[in-house]
């Protein structure tokens, strides 16, 4: 492992000097924050790094497992084991007035990991942590993986954030051995959270297809055992949300028909829910202080087939989310209200999709939405969106309902878009990259930037908005 990114690696060698290796080649996750609450995710594996020396099969000739091979011998594998798990948490950074969960029993039924709820929290607190797994019975005890969160302020309170958006982490276009440019990149703005909106891993489009529960698992692991991406993880949460790529294959929704069978939309489901920290449901709301709150939709569950007639009951988000989505969107008083969609609301999107509500194959859903934001909160909203592979500020011509697209996370994954419409854009940029959205005050000055910034982290596009009437 790379000294050059040392939350990682020292912690390793540290760890090891002392005859405790660390098990936990996937890293830890932190989702969920609220100002009292957050979820720790752990998992317990076999190895202490991922398999480097693996077996790698190209697409599209080994899209499949060939029978026999064993996916702990594929590059990147972190094979789980039996153990038990634990979290020690506390506000001061040497963990002298920590906090401990109960020591949990991991095993196959879930993939040898466990979620921690942590609640009574105090809010705008930085929290250290220190995930620690043991063998069965609770021997051998080995190393520990040391992180920090920070706890969101309360509704009331005046504080400055920023925060960042990612999408579409296609394995095949990684563009360093160590992890996506992104995450340093990102990790020097110091954010204090992350929304990963979606085909955080390609089940149909990276070999091996993940046409089984061991197989879709292999792609999480070997995707968040990166240095890069272990070390974001440790000190910046999260919020993930699921695509088509991550719940089973393009463009799906749960009465496909599948190509990736036995592998099913349910399995789907449940394996995404395994390996992200996550609560009770999928599409959710989250306040962080007077200036923003952030909505996280479900566009997979509730939606309706693509190739449906459209009309008034033709939905992604089905009757239940999108009474939830408009009733918590009105009642809110946040200064900024940010809609983190997986997929476009206002694109515009190529003209063969079918799959969000910037095609014709939502427009219904899309139209009444847009004008329904026209008309209640248009004044303070945004629509951020995953998904595309590009990177665009979009305005709707008709309603003026604003979206920024934050691109792939790579320039190699870049592709796909059908120009630049200037109907529509304010920016477009084919390329690879990631979205910052910062709130400020300065005296009675209200601001939200939206910064779209290359792999490297360079700013490339800059839109700004100051103290809206309310």
């Amino acid at each position: 492992m790379s000294l050059r990114y040392p939350c990682v690696s020292l912690l390793v060698l540290a760890t090891a000097a002392f005859g405790q290796v660390t098990r936990q080649a996937t890293g830890v996750k932190v989702g969920e924050v609220s100002p009292t609450s957050a979820i720790v995710w752990v998992r317990l594996t076999a190895n202490s790094h991922r398999n480097t020396g693996g077996i790698v099969l190209q697409s599209p000739e080994g899209k499949n497992l060939p029978a026999g091979m064993k996916v702990s011998s594929l590059e990147g594998a972190c094979p789980g084991t039996a153990g038990r798990v634990r979290v020690r948490y506390g506000a001061k950074q040497d963990l002298r007035d920590a906090k401990a969960t109960e020591w949990v029993e991991v095993t196959a039924r879930t993939d040898y990991s466990h979620q921690f709820r942590l609640t009574g929290l105090e809010p705008a607190t930085l929290y250290h942590f220190s995930a620690e797994t043991a063998g069965p019975g609770g021997s051998p005890q080995h190393g520990s993986l040391r992180g920090s969160f920070q706890t969101a302020p309360p509704p009331d309170t005046e504080t400055d954030i920023e925060f960042t958006v990612i999408t579409c982490q296609h394995y095949r276009d990684m563009d360093d051995s160590e992890g996506y440019n992104v995450y340093p990149a990102m990790a020097k703005l110091a954010p204090r959270f992350i929304v990963e909106t979606g085909d955080n891993v390609y089940y149909d489009g990276d070999a091996p297809h993940a046409t089984t529960i061991e197989i879709a698992r292999h792609h999480w692991d070997r995707m968040y055992s990166f240095p890069r991406h272990i070390a974001f993880h440790l000190s910046v949460p999260g919020y993930w949300e699921k695509d088509d790529h991550d719940t089973l294959s393009d463009d799906c929704w749960p009465a496909m028909l599948s190509k990736m069978l036995p592998m099913t939309f349910k399995d789907g489901q449940r394996v995404f829910l395994q390996q992200v920290p996550m609560g009770d449901k999928t599409y959710r709301t989250y306040r962080w202080g007077k200036a923003v709150q952030i909505w996280l939709p479900e566009g997979r569950d509730f939606r309706s087939p693509n190739n449906a007639d459209d009309g008034p009951q033709k939905t992604i988000w089905g009757a239940e989310q999108k009474s939830w989505l408009k009733a918590s969107l009105l009642a809110s008083d946040a200064t900024w209200r940010v809609l983190v969609s997986p997929t476009p609301i206002v694109g515009p999107d190529r003209g063969k999709k079918g799959d969000n509500h910037s095609n014709a194959a939502f427009a219904y859903e899309g139209n009444e939405f847009r004008q329904w934001v026209k008309q209640n909160v248009a004044r303070n909203f945004f629509v951020v969106s995953g998904d595309r592979h590009w990177q665009y500020h979009s305005v709707h011509p008709e309603t003026g309902v604003q979206e920024f697209a934050c691109g792939p996370t790579s320039d190699e994954h870049a592709s796909g878009s059908p120009g630049y419409d200037p109907n529509y854009h304010r920016f477009h940029r084919v390329k690879g990259g990631f979205l910052s959205v910062s709130v400020n005050r300065t005296g009675n000055l209200n601001t939200i930037a939206f910064r779209l910034h290359d792999v490297h982290g360079a700013v490339v596009y800059e839109y700004v908005q100051k103290n809206p009437s309310r």
